[in-house]
Parts: structure tokens; sequence; C-alpha cells
């Protein structure tokens, strides 16, 4: 039998661990929150550094004190040989992915954007998802996906320069 302290710690873990797996921190406004991204398998390593990511994306900084956070899809593609950066330019943030996931992988991603929100967005591609409400663009083409998440893109177009610049570098890496 669990004692009355081991109860209170017990419920104060989960209750620590669901905050940060949500995304919320004491005294934030709740977000929206989903699961972790599933885990993937890669067909290879990109070899794009986020300095290059950075080089494309002037008037963006490189802080290499912040990563992407466990569970969200840029910490995913890191994960798997690919690319998880985070530029910011003033108290704008901007995470991006790069992976070359295998088509299972890549099928069972779109399945999860799909069921935590995002809608297709032809703006971005053929098989791109987007979710105004957290500013998630995903993107899945010739065998790369592409996830970009900024607090700044209310809508597909607002992240679309920024999309163009990551498919050039992608792009110099085949």
């Amino acid at each position: 039998m669990m004692s009355a302290s081991r109860i209170a710690v017990t419920v104060f873990v989960l209750g620590a661990v669901g905050a940060i797996v949500s995304g919320c921190a004491v005294g934030a406004d709740p977000a929206p929150t989903r699961m972790p991204v599933p885990e993937i398998a890669s067909t290879g390593e990109l070899g794009i550094e986020c300095e290059e990511l950075l080089d494309a994306l002037p008037g963006w900084e490189l802080d290499p004190t912040l990563s992407p956070g466990p569970g969200t899809p840029s910490a995913a593609a890191a994960l798997v040989g690919g690319t998880g950066c985070v530029l910011s330019t003033g108290d704008t943030h901007l995470l991006i992915g790069l992976a070359h996931p295998d088509e299972a992988s890549a099928s069972a991603l779109q399945d999860y954007f799909r069921i935590n929100g995002l809608t297709s967005s032809r703006d971005l591609g053929s098989d791109a998802y987007f979710d105004p409400a957290t500013g998630d663009a995903e993107i899945f083409e010739d065998g790369k996906w592409i996830t970009v998440v900024s607090d700044s893109f209310a809508s597909p177009s607002d992240a679309e320069e920024v999309i163009a610049a990551i498919r050039k570098v992608a792009a110099a890496h085949g």
C-alpha cells in the first residue's frame, strides 16, 4: 500500500510530465496539445546543417542554447539523421526539421498530422498540411519531410517564403 506522501509525489510527477508533454508551463495560457510525434524510420541522413538553413533565411538568428523540444516534429526529424533547428528573430521563433522518412513512416506521419487537426494545404504542396492554431506546416515531397512551426504563421501563405528557402537548401542536397 502506498503512503500519502508517495501518492502526493506521484500525482505531482504525473502533473509535471503532463504539463511538459502538452507544452504548457505553469501560468501559461493553454495551447493546443497533441501527443508526441510517433517514432519514424529514415532512409538516410540529409547532411543539412542548421547554419545552411540560417544562411537561406536572412533576418533570423540561430540560438545555440535552443533546440527543438522532445516530442516535436523537428526533434523527431533530428532523431532519425535529419535536421532540427530553432531560429529566432525578436520574440518570434521558427522550429525547422527536415528528414528522409521511409514510405511507411511518411504515411504514418501524415495520418498523425491529420488526426491532430492539420488540414491539407495545396498552397504549400500536394502532400502538405497546415494548422493555423499552432502555425504548423508539414510538407512531404520527393522523399523528404519538411516541418516548420512558427508562432508567426497564421495561414499557409505566411509560411511560403520560409518553406521556399528550406526547399532550396534541401534541393541542393539531392
